[in-house]
């Protein structure tokens, strides 16, 4: 009786899973099959979800809008600099405030988290003003330079990470000869895998989607994202939703493709990140 009981408990489960999958796919699905209906079937009642045909003009007319290419080579070259900036520099940050005890290393760490605190709106001015007077407005470089100094939410989940490597580890190191540096790379980031390919998925996916950077700093045509080039297919009377749906289809691929790529590790690292504080 036990058994069946637990059977069922756990067809239901299943049943209950499957069911709220769908519904945060739905809207995705949505999305794809009318990126492949024409303007017509998308707003006709009858066709359904599924178009009757695939319409492949809807991508023909995103690279007729917009300069999709230059978008997404703008898109990849800050998100590549962005995730470039904070493999090489939240690592050596996380370490310093878990792993090197030095004077206000906690203190440090409080300021970091308190920082999360602020929304961005709140220094969104501030922060305008001081890359005008830098002369960088116009350009790629208050998008990518932040990068580089870290960001709170990558530090906080990298060091739990680090927080969970024995100290009898790196004191074997030392013993053994390797200086501070060696500790580091030798022992650390060998350990510390799932954390940096959790952040480095988060950075690609936060940076790929970003609307409001590019929207106060790459204030050239020539200098837009793919998230910018999308609100081409808005003006102001009408919204054209078939091609509109078919940017939106291609601007997803790259997320979900590095998300594919590195969902063990992912899966891995938010799991196993907050287990030793």
């Amino acid at each position: 009786m036990d058994f069946l009981k637990k059977k069922i408990s756990k067809i239901i489960f299943y049943i209950v899973i499957v069911m709220l999958a769908f519904v945060f796919l739905f809207p995705l699905l949505v999305m794809i099959t009318t990126s492949f209906k024409t303007y017509k079937e998308a707003f006709d009642i009858k066709t359904g979800l599924l178009p009757h045909t695939l319409y492949f003009g809807n991508y023909i007319d995103v690279f007729n809008t917009i300069p999709f290419l230059r978008y997404f080579g703008n898109t990849m070259w800050i998100t590549g600099m962005n995730v470039l900036g904070t493999v090489i520099v939240t690592p050596m940050i996380a370490y310093s405030l878990s792993k090197v005890r030095w004077a206000g290393r906690n203190i440090i760490f409080t300021l970091i988290t308190a920082t999360m605190m602020i929304p961005y709106t709140a220094i969104m001015i501030p922060l305008y003003r001081m890359w005008v007077k830098l002369g960088l407005v116009g350009s790629f470089w208050p998008l990518i330079i932040p990068a580089f100094f870290g960001y709170p939410l990558y530090i906080i989940i990298l060091r739990q990470f680090m927080l969970g490597i024995p100290d009898e580890l790196l004191e074997s190191a030392k013993i053994d000869g390797c200086n501070a540096w060696q500790r580091f790379f030798l022992v650390a980031l060998p350990l510390t895998k799932p954390g940096i390919a959790t952040i480095t998925i988060f950075s690609f996916m936060y940076t790929f989607s970003d609307f409001l950077g590019p929207l106060l700093y790459a204030n050239k045509s020539e200098l837009y994202t793919l998230s910018l080039g999308l609100y081409s297919f808005m003006n102001e009377h009408s919204i054209n939703w078939t091609s509109l749906m078919a940017a939106a289809t291609m601007f997803m691929l790259p997320i979900l493709i590095i998300f594919l790529i590195g969902q063990k590790q992912f899966v891995e690292g938010i799991s196993t990140s907050g287990l030793k504080g």
